[in-house]
């Protein structure tokens, strides 16, 4: 007979709990509180999970990641909503991505808007982003309306050290109510490298392409899963943020 072990931590300190509601054993791992039933077929591996988690980054419905991996929506939202959940603030733009950052740019740093919606297309979110294309990074962003409040909230969460460096811009009115005359430099031939990176996102983020069922239907929810998707580029591009 073999070992019962722990589908979490393969412990084999395991203690009897009780049954479920459809009366099957249940059982407890006494070292990591995990509970389960021996041999469900419910169990997702950590590896499962890992290939579910790369699919959130690419262009496929939750829908479509339920059909390929034989799971429920439930599941999956949860299991979603608890990634977006740990997206950091600063899109992972810490103090030790801070010391590695160069003083000498070529380019200036990139602003743009992109449009998305939720639920119906009158319901536009604007996604406003400040890159920098010398790391290919975000290191900026923020969800709102296209107003010049937006624009002064993504520019006032720049990192310090991007203050003094000039931010290239189309000519959309708000970033002239709000970028320093100094520091401005506007022209749609400036924005190449932002707009080259909205088109990568939205090749891979299901819910900001422009001709599909992928659309969120919580505002709440569709800006934590575009920062989460914009942190995770950034984490492509420097695994130590």
């Amino acid at each position: 007979m073999n070992e019962l072990r722990c589908p979490r931590c393969l412990s084999s300190n395991i203690i009897k709990n009780g049954r479920t509601h459809y009366g099957k054993q249940n059982h407890k791992c006494k070292d990591c509180s995990r509970q389960f039933v021996n041999n469900s077929s419910h169990y997702i591996t950590e590896d499962v999970r890992g290939f579910i988690k790369n699919s959130l980054m690419e262009r496929c419905s939750l829908r479509g990641i339920c059909r390929i991996f034989g799971i429920s929506r439930t599941w999956l939202f949860a299991f979603a909503r608890s990634h977006w959940l740990q997206t950091p603030s600063d899109l992972g733009f810490s103090s030790k991505m801070e010391s590695r950052c160069s003083k000498a740019y070529l380019f200036g740093i990139q602003a743009d808007e992109m449009w998305s919606f939720v639920q119906r297309r009158v319901n536009k979110q604007w996604i406003w982003v400040i890159y920098d294309p010398e790391k290919q990074i975000t290191i900026s962003c923020y969800i709102g309306d296209r107003s010049e409040k937006s624009a002064k909230v993504v520019y006032q969460n720049l990192p310090e050290m991007y203050r003094d460096i000039t931010v290239e811009t189309d000519d959309w009115p708000a970033y002239g109510k709000v970028i320093p005359k100094n520091l401005h430099r506007v022209g749609k031939e400036y924005t190449y490298f932002i707009e080259g990176y909205f088109a990568g996102v939205r090749a891979r983020c299901s819910r900001l392409v422009r001709k599909a069922l992928s659309f969120s239907k919580s505002e709440y929810w569709h800006q934590m899963a575009v920062r989460w998707c914009l942190w995770q580029m950034n984490l492509e591009r420097h695994p130590y943020i």
